[in-house]
């Protein structure tokens, strides 16, 4: 599980570096005020991205997990796919109608339109991958998750260069779309894997299981959004830009956990349904790890703060305050992400969406209060109240439903000594911002060490050579 989930976080970072310089071609190529239109689009279409999920991924991977290969397998994925490409052109649909609404201009409704479609191709192709991660065939996902952001780089550099309107941009996700997904169909059994099908009683069946999943998942992704699209409607473009940049980078660091952990969903929903200790265990060492890791790259991503203005250019400086302030919503980001990981194997669906529920009222409440007279910077601190609480909440709720398998927290003090021991030098008056960043992260990491604040077992597991694990895996 560890080294499966190091190979995606491995090809998540590569991804990053391809996310950072697409994110580049769209800054300098769109400008601080089009770029916040495009910022609040996008965050729209990443509401509609989770939506049309409806939980289908957890849930599925869970099942898809506890079938034999196979048949059944095979017709449990065809189902899955129709539920998607339903679920998508519905979500499409009330998208564009709410950016009508909410009183966007036209070009930001066709754009929510034609980035629809690529919503659609995307998250069909993603589908259809998903018994490779059940099968732990990693190195073919991770592959096609990298093969995606380049050509999406391609496709934004070219209109970047060439001096693309608004538009245009959001034809990229559906080129991309429609290319990976016909490269998909070798590698998951044919044609006939990919094609719809709709039986009501399993159709019903996997829609009562996911559908609360959908509704925690959708509010998760969608108060963190949700931000962006506050700022738009409370604040003008130039705020609505820099806040969309700093959400741009915070987003790319927000998917890395979700995918280190889509690893450990089959093999903890087993655990959970043969032995609880073992579940415990599993879930007691991967709180420590996500906790520690999201110190420290909440804490890099403050020491790199300040290049932001060196990536995007000089006009978006604005964002650097704000970024600087969310990077540290990433600790209880990955320590909530673990949590809903644990309440979800143990098929505690609806406490995940009672979590969520409450993180949705919470940055709606401090968003309100904090973007009119602070803008981006309001915003930031809206998003970190909504992921304490949210993971304060899905503390008590684990406790309550199984208090077996709650993992214990006296470990805090080791990530906290060292966060402490890497924000040190950021503090320091006159310290240059790259001898101070790499100050930083040498204190942390030295005070990580120190402190065992990493599981041994991930040494232990990184050290193995296990034959089995190379290849296509």
């Amino acid at each position: 599980m560890i080294r499966g989930g190091a190979l995606r976080a491995a090809g998540y970072g590569a991804g990053m570096v391809v996310g950072a310089l697409t994110a580049v071609f769209l800054t300098r190529g769109l400008g601080v005020d089009d770029f916040g239109r495009y910022g609040t689009v996008a965050a729209l279409l990443g509401i509609v991205s989770t939506i049309t999920d409806a939980g289908l991924t957890a849930v599925g991977s869970r099942e898809l997990a506890i079938r034999p290969p196979g048949r059944a397998r095979q017709e449990l994925l065809r189902q899955l796919v129709a539920l998607r490409v339903v679920a998508s052109f519905l979500a499409v649909l009330a998208a564009a109608g709410f950016a009508v609404v909410a009183g966007y201009d036209a070009t930001m409704v066709w754009a929510t339109l034609l980035g629809g479609l690529g919503v659609l191709l995307v998250n069909t192709q993603a589908t259809a991958m998903m018994p490779l991660s059940v099968e732990l065939r990693l190195g073919a996902v991770t592959a096609f998750e990298l093969l995606k952001q380049a050509l999406t780089l391609a496709g934004v550099a070219a209109l970047a260069l060439a001096g693309a309107s608004l538009l245009p941009y959001f034809a990229v996700q559906a080129i991309v779309g429609g290319l990976v997904l016909l490269l998909t169909p070798p590698l998951v059994g044919g044609v006939r894997v990919l094609l719809p099908r709709l039986e009501r009683a399993s159709a019903l069946s996997l829609l009562r299981e996911a559908l609360p999943v959908a509704v925690a998942i959708a509010m998760n992704v969608l108060y963190l959004r949700l931000l962006v699209i506050m700022v738009s409607l409370l604040d003008g473009d130039t705020e609505t830009g820099y806040y969309a940049t700093a959400f741009r980078v915070f987003e790319m660091l927000v998917g890395l956990p979700t995918l280190a952990l889509s690893v450990a969903l089959p093999l903890l929903a087993v655990a959970a349904a043969e032995d609880l200790e073992r579940l415990r265990y599993g879930l007691q060492r991967t709180l420590e790890l996500a906790v520690v890791a999201s110190g420290g790259i909440a804490l890099v991503t403050v020491a790199l703060a300040p290049a932001v203005p060196l990536l995007f250019g000089d006009e978006f400086a604005g964002a650097v305050p704000m970024l600087r302030i969310q990077a540290w919503a990433l600790i209880p980001l990955f320590a909530g992400q673990v949590l809903g990981l644990a309440l979800l194997s143990l098929r505690r669906q609806r406490a995940l969406a009672l979590g969520n529920a409450l993180a949705v009222v919470v940055v709606v409440a401090v968003g309100l209060a904090l973007i009119p007279p602070y803008g981006g910077v309001g915003a930031a601190i809206a998003g970190i109240a909504a992921e304490v609480a949210l993971c304060a909440t899905l503390v008590a709720l684990l406790v309550r439903a199984a208090p077996a398998t709650a993992p214990g927290f006296g470990f805090l003090w080791r990530p906290g000594l060292a966060l402490g021991a890497g924000a040190a030098p950021l503090l320091v008056p006159g310290l240059g911002a790259a001898v101070a960043g790499v100050l930083s992260v040498a204190a942390f990491a030295v005070v990580a060490l120190v402190a065992r604040a990493v599981p041994v077992e991930v040494f232990e597991a990184l050290a193995r050579r296990d034959p089995s694990s190379r290849g296509g895996s």
